[in-house]
């Protein structure tokens, strides 16, 4: 006998909750006049002194010590930092490149980069494929045909205190065109969603039973019932639910704004940890790409002020030198506004090996 309605919504969070997983939420928008705006939001239990790096044409890239190393095709700018509180900047989990292909990477706890056909290809950090992808390709249809048939090998370095953090990611990709892409992991094989229909990532279960169980609420009327907890489901379901009422906001202000208001809705409140649930962390810091613009937003949850760079006034020619600035820590918490003249030399990011 099928359950009563009632009784369906409310067991399903209890038969569909994974084990508790660090939460990230990804959401694409796309408006009017071919408006495509990108927001993410990354929840951690520490801090990850977080840098935009700016990363001109010509760079020479290192993929990890002793394996790949190529020279970046197109200029990008990123969000760099530690993947154990105190170490060096070693890891890339967001960013946006010259051609306005937008990459952000998220936790799945599902994924497995080992056991596949990738044996033997070219080697690369986990770290480093956010920086690989938009350092390599002008477009979403590019990188997924190229993924198809993967291109590298992704070393799966354990990270975190005690390297107790194990690197179970997926990548989700968006352009100027509206077209979207979602990379998973899945057994050593790359499982690709590909679409302007896949707007919204968050974290487990794998994207095809996300989108499973958003259809089945996606039935039901939001205004009078829609999950509220901080569990990934429900948090795919609040985002495309509220990105679908966003109104078609004309000025770059509204548009921007509206995307951070959904990612405010899917983050994690800044408070204590819970005990019970260990690995759901507050939400540390925001992001948000206008892909037409090539413009790139960053707000700390610890910050006042949002800050953002565009790149038409960030010199990513061939030969202008790696640069760099903090965003997180007391002198980025002082930032405000537009920090194109901000950033300053830096060395290379060397990525996590293991």
């Amino acid at each position: 006998m099928p359950l009563p309605r009632r009784t369906l919504l409310l067991a399903l969070p209890a038969l569909l909750a994974p084990a508790a997983a660090r939460a990230c939420s990804r959401a694409t928008w796309l408006g009017p006049e071919g408006a495509v705006i990108t927001g993410r939001s990354m929840d951690w239990p520490y801090a990850f002194n977080t840098h935009l790096f700016a990363l001109p044409a010509g760079t020479a890239n290192e993929g990890i010590k002793g394996g790949l190393t190529w020279r970046s095709r197109y200029g990008t700018l990123v969000a760099a930092g530690t993947t154990t509180p105190g170490g060096p900047i070693d890891g890339v989990f967001d960013g946006l490149n010259e051609r306005g292909l937008g990459a952000n990477l998220l936790y799945l706890a599902e994924a497995s980069f080992e056991g596949g056909a990738t044996a033997g290809l070219p080697r690369i950090s986990w770290t480093a494929w956010v920086q690989y992808v938009l350092s390599s390709y002008g477009s979403v249809a590019e990188a997924v045909a190229a993924f198809r048939n993967p291109p590298v090998h992704l070393v799966p370095s354990n990270f975190g205190p005690g390297g107790a953090g194990h690197p179970t990611v997926h990548l989700s990709l968006s352009d100027p065109g509206g077209d979207s892409a979602v990379i998973e992991y899945l057994g050593g094989k790359p499982v690709i969603h590909h679409g302007r229909q896949h707007q919204v990532m968050t974290n487990s279960p794998t994207y095809a039973e996300q989108l499973t169980l958003n259809n089945y609420w996606g039935r039901l009327d939001g205004t009078t019932v829609l999950p509220g907890s901080h569990q990934s489901q429900d948090r795919f379901v609040r985002a495309s639910y509220y990105l679908s009422k966003l109104p078609p906001a004309q000025e770059m202000r509204a548009q921007v704004a509206g995307v951070l208001s959904v990612l405010r809705n899917v983050s994690v409140p800044w408070g204590q940890p819970d005990p019970q649930h260990p690995n759901i962390a507050p939400t540390y810091w925001r992001t948000v790409i206008d892909h037409g613009r090539r413009a790139y937003f960053f707000e700390s949850t610890l910050s006042p002020s949002l800050v953002w760079v565009e790149l038409a006034r960030l010199d990513l020619s061939a030969g202008s030198g790696i640069r760099s600035v903090a965003v997180e820590g007391e002198a980025g918490y002082r930032l405000i506004g537009a920090i194109e003249g901000e950033f300053r030399p830096a060395a290379p990011i060397a990525y996590l090996t293991p």
